[in-house]
């Protein structure tokens, strides 16, 4: 298996002095309230909405107080204390794109962006400058791909040496593919090798987010197949990667499992399943400095939750659909094993979790550490931090529309992905 050494681009254009970035206006348009009808109206606009059994509450998005049925969570570490001063933010229009969906960072400092609809284009140049016009493309799969219901392009990932760039889409029967297109100065050039398929049952809670870890194994997030309460059972069967976050080795030609995969001893166990229990996990970002994964998990009527986890005890860890959803009971007892959400909210203003990053930039010193996420719904921009022993979400005062991803910049601030075309960058507000 070939090891990848991490890098961390961010440290290296730190040092670089850039000219002074073009103003752009701010732009912030705040949601209304939600109701549990799906907000979204046209072809495919359920992304990334889940379809609800029942109503959800009406409350705010709370932090509950414990229960005999929701333990108290552990902090987690690096957190930053509700203590903090929170900055005033704006949220600076950078960009306008069809349909953002993700993005990833070459080593150069070049940010690319995916398009739902299957086109990848430059978005930020290696000088830090955003693209004005749609930019050139890098590469386009349109014609093999489909937007209906939570279909598209779902993610992007740049392999560790630069040599490749990983798509995750769904193709035009709707089934999960995974590709590799070869990658060399800033360009794609030759035919792309497949990587890893699946297929999917039903149209909805395909998952998709992929991102390398720091050996080189890339990661991949699948939904439970879709329809609603997991009527496949998926997510607590380690027979099938639905559900799961699963640990390939994509060295070589041929796509292996990663050796030690916990699930492999199980009968007819899929050797590529690291991890079980995900319901439709919307995004998964990785926090270097701690070596930790933030996997944001959509919930079915009642809760939604963002998990935490290191990389390290990925193996065999069970986060709990369809047995719970977020903190509480669903169709079950809690798993053996089972990795409780860090933070879960109910209902309300929002309806179906955006997840983020672990903020790493230099703009907003105050919040660095803190893991930045979103609402479907609401589009507000939330901060955890810690509150002694436990984890709130702060509002953060700013707030995008239909928020479907997040991405970082080469200076580590962060990028806000709206499916309507906006792209946006988070700043201080006085800036």
């Amino acid at each position: 298996m070939r090891v990848c050494a991490p890098h961390d681009p961010f440290v290296a254009r730190r040092a670089a002095r850039r000219a002074p970035r073009r103003a752009w206006p701010l732009a912030l348009l705040l949601i209304a309230a939600c109701t549990t009808s799906s907000p979204d109206t046209g072809p495919g606009s359920s992304l990334p909405r889940p379809q609800p059994d029942a109503p959800g509450s009406s409350s705010p998005l709370p932090d509950p107080a414990p229960t005999p049925d929701r333990p108290r969570p552990t902090p987690a570490p690096g957190l930053p204390s509700v203590d903090i001063t929170v900055p005033s933010l704006a949220l600076e229009e950078i960009a306008r794109r069809d349909a953002p969906i993700d993005t990833t960072m070459l080593a150069d400092g070049t940010v690319l962006v995916a398009e739902r609809a299957g086109v990848v284009r430059r978005l930020i140049g290696p000088d830090g400058v955003p693209v004005d016009a749609p930019g050139d493309v890098i590469v386009d799969v349109s014609d093999r791909t489909t937007t209906d219901a939570e279909r598209g392009l779902l993610s992007i990932a740049i392999a560790p040496d630069g040599t490749e760039l990983f798509l995750s889409l769904t193709d035009a029967s709707g089934d999960t593919l995974i590709e590799a297109h070869p990658f060399a100065h800033g360009r794609v050039s030759g035919s792309p090798r497949t990587v890893y398929t699946l297929p999917q049952p039903f149209a909805n809670h395909n998952g998709g987010p992929i991102l390398f870890a720091p050996d080189g194994t890339l990661l991949v997030g699948l939904g439970d197949g879709g329809g609603a309460g997991d009527p496949l059972g998926a997510g607590q069967d380690p027979t099938t990667p639905l559900g799961s976050v699963l640990r390939l080795d994509v060295s070589g030609a041929v796509t292996m499992p990663v050796p030690g995969a916990p699930f492999a001893a199980h009968p007819d166990g899929a050797p590529e399943i690291a991890a079980i229990g995900l319901r439709n996990p919307w995004r998964i970002s990785l926090d270097a400095p701690r070596g930790e994964l933030w996997i944001a998990d959509v919930g079915q009527s009642a809760r939604e939750e963002i998990n935490r986890i290191g990389l390290n005890d990925l193996a065999g860890a069970n986060f709990g659909w369809a047995l719970r959803e977020g903190s509480i009971a669903y169709l079950g007892d809690e798993p053996d094993g089972h990795v409780a959400p860090v933070y879960d909210y109910a209902h309300g203003p929002g309806c179906s979790v955006t997840g983020g990053h672990v903020y790493r930039g230099t703009a907003l010193p105050a919040l660095i550490g803190a893991y930045i996420f979103s609402d479907w719904c609401d589009g507000e921009l939330r901060a955890l931090l810690r509150d002694d022993d436990d984890i709130v979400a702060i509002p953060l005062g700013v707030a995008g529309e239909r928020v479907v991803g997040f991405g970082v910049d080469a200076d580590g601030e962060l990028l806000v992905l709206e499916l309507d075309g906006r792209v946006l960058r988070m700043a201080p507000a006085s800036r």
